[in-house]
């Protein structure tokens, strides 16, 4: 298990900067979370790509800042906004393979969204996934969803009906969104574990639903010996938010603590 670290933790820091300061703190393996269309794209793109190979940095992982309306662009009734969405999407794709990346993370439809008629739902949305997956495909990019609390992946039956119908599909696991939305990561392990190739990393308590490895309650030994029982070869990617911390100092004790973990797996 690699360890890395997502730029959303250190938000709302530029990510040029959050990538400096992923390098400095050591870490060798970063997800991108790209928080505007600029950045998608040249002279940013190939600028900010120029730096991550200065610097020796590896892109796990791409994340896209219009996750909160995925369920509106891609899953409404509106079918040349789908389209639309495809295509920008794929646009993502194309710059996410230009960074380096192996992976792409999708929240998709919110709890709240209307979404579809029910007799038209599922193979809207299986089609749509189809379709995500395929164009991600062309670009070298694996197409991954993401357990989220305030979405519809997180509840495993939604994730069940995905993985039978979408087998391309791959799942990001996110610690704090399993606990967020009242279960153990464990639940989603035994859910998709052997699709799982990316990895978000965080600790918690009954106070805190978001900390630092090595803050709260999780047990990282069991966590990481599950997913590699489950054939996990990928990274774990440290997110957490800027207020999580009050130091960098932090954030590397967090690192050091978790490649400890690493050796008695």
């Amino acid at each position: 298990m690699q360890i890395g670290i997502s730029t959303a933790s250190f938000y709302p820091t530029p990510i040029e900067q959050g990538i400096v300061s992923a390098s400095e703190l050591g870490f060798h393996r970063v997800e991108l979370f790209i928080n505007s269309e600029s950045e998608y794209v040249p002279p940013f793109r190939t600028d900010l790509k120029q730096s991550l190979d200065d610097m020796g940095l590896q892109v796990v992982s791409v994340h896209p800042f219009t996750s909160a309306m995925e369920g509106h662009f891609l899953f409404s009734d509106y079918i040349r906004r789908t389209q639309d969405a495809l295509d920008q999407y794929e646009r993502y794709f194309e710059a996410a393979a230009a960074l380096g990346a192996s992976y792409f993370i999708f929240h998709g439809e919110t709890l709240r969204s209307r979404g579809l008629p029910p007799a038209r739902a599922e193979y809207r949305r299986i089609e749509t996934y189809h379709k995500l997956c395929e164009r991600a495909a062309a670009h070298g990019i694996t197409f991954t969803q993401e357990n989220v609390s305030w979405c519809k992946s997180s509840d495993l039956a939604f994730l069940k009906q995905l993985y039978d119908n979408v087998p391309e599909l791959r799942y990001t696991l996110d610690i704090k969104q399993a606990y967020r939305a009242g279960r153990s990561w464990q639940d989603y392990v035994d859910a998709v574990g052997d699709r799982i190739v990316n990895l978000h990393i965080s600790d918690y308590t009954g106070e805190s639903d978001c900390l630092l490895p090595g803050q709260g309650s999780v047990d990282f030994t069991n966590l990481f010996r599950q997913l590699e029982a489950h054939g996990y070869q990928g990274s774990a990617l440290v997110e957490v938010y800027s207020d999580d911390y009050s130091s960098f100092d932090e954030l590397r004790q967090s690192r050091l603590f978790l490649q400890s973990v690493c050796k008695t797996v």
